[in-house]
Order: structure tokens, then C-alpha cells, then sequence
């Protein structure tokens, strides 16, 4: 019998849906599998993005707790960063993970904040000059803060080195971590 590869893969597909069809989970909660999503933007190899990988300190200023000293820890992989900024207000402690694309010095994406039961989800953008070292912008919230925004600068303290020549660049400055 003549094996068709156009067979092979229908045969994997209808094998998938029926896998899928028969694994709905218990109790109402969703498979792993009808969870999964398509990235929203393919994560390119831009060589032209800074490495931002390292630590951080600053400021930040929010519409609704003031003034704030803020530390962070971000990662980077080709353009693509993440990491966990800590902001201590006069009131209160805020815990963010943010997931940004970096496209030249600029670097857009979104925050998920906690603070107790507060979930708050912003839109971010800032700029890295490459002078200083520092990484400026703003936020605004999208989902659960009705009306947060505010401003934040961050001064690149040290950055992770990594294992590429290419992830440490000589406008990045500062030492390692």
C-alpha cells in the first residue's frame, strides 16, 4: 500500500479532534489543548532591537498612589522582553508582570499589575536613551483600573549576560549583574 503524506496528515487531524472532542476536562474547566491560542504577532529576530536584558531602578509616578520607587528584572529574547517590575508607594506595594516588544528604542506592550485583591491590566510604551541608560514612559490602564495612568523612569543599573556575542552591545552601558 502506497503511503500518502496528504493521508498522514488528515489522519493526525481527525485523530487530534477526537482527541480534543473526548478531553473537555471535568467540572466545566477546559483541556490544555482547547486553550491553546495562536500567538497575536510573530516575535521577530530583530537585530536592530537593544538588549535590555538586566536590573533596574527608579520612579514612578501614578495618578492615584503618588510618587513611587520602582525596581525591576527584565529578560530578553530577540525583541521580545519580560520580567517583574516592584513599585513601593507611601500606601501600598505594587507587583507587575510586563510583557513589552522592543522595535529600536522603543518598547511597547502591556503590564498586569496586583496590589491585595486589585488586578489591573495597562497599556505601556517607553523609549530607552541610550545615553543615560534609562528606559521612559508611560501606562495607561485597559482592563480593571477604570482611569490609572501614569509615568515611570528606569535607570539601567547592570544587564544579564548572556550566552550570543550579539546580547551584549556597547550602547547598553553599565556592568554585569
Amino acid at each position: 500500500m502506497k503511503h500518502s503524506p496528504m493521508r498522514g496528515t488528515i489522519g493526525f487531524a481527525v485523530a487530534l479532534l477526537a482527541w480534543t472532542a473526548c478531553s473537555g476536562g471535568s467540572n466545566g474547566v477546559p483541556s490544555a489543548v482547547q486553550g491553546l491560542q495562536a500567538p497575536l504577532r510573530r516575535v521577530s529576530d530583530d537585530a536592530k532591537a537593544l538588549q535590555l536584558s538586566g536590573q533596574y531602578t527608579g520612579t514612578t509616578k501614578d495618578i492615584t498612589y503618588g510618587t513611587g520607587k520602582s525596581a525591576a528584572s527584565y529578560t530578553q529574547y530577540k525583541n521580545a522582553i519580560g520580567g517583574v517590575l516592584a513599585i513601593k508607594y507611601k500606601s501600598a506595594a505594587v507587583a507587575l508582570s510586563v510583557a513589552v516588544l522592543a522595535k529600536g528604542t522603543s518598547v511597547d506592550g502591556t503590564s498586569v499589575a496586583t496590589s491585595g485583591s486589585l488586578y489591573c491590566t495597562y497599556s505601556t510604551t517607553a523609549t530607552y536613551d541610550t545615553k543615560t541608560s534609562t528606559l521612559s514612559g508611560s501606562y495607561k490602564a485597559v482592563q480593571g483600573c477604570s482611569g490609572g495612568r501614569g509615568t515611570f523612569t528606569l535607570k539601567h543599573e547592570c544587564y544579564y549576560k548572556g550566552t550570543r556575542t550579539e546580547d551584549i552591545r556597547p550602547e547598553v552601558g553599565g556592568r554585569p549583574c
